[in-house]
């Protein structure tokens, strides 16, 4: 039964790896040029968001 618990850690853990990786480099970046772009003068903000 412990190697089928080391398995499972193991997965957990790819898995854990996997999730932060995605959201340092996918989910974060997207969010910072969302906001920069939001940001600019003349992109209608008020309209966008209310």
């Amino acid at each position: 039964m412990t190697p089928e618990l080391w398995q499972f850690a193991g997965a957990a853990g790819v898995f854990v790896v996997v999730v932060c990786l995605w959201f340092r480099v996918v989910y974060l970046p997207g969010r910072t040029l969302e906001r920069w772009e939001d940001g600019r003068p003349g992109r209608g903000r008020r309209d966008k968001h209310d």
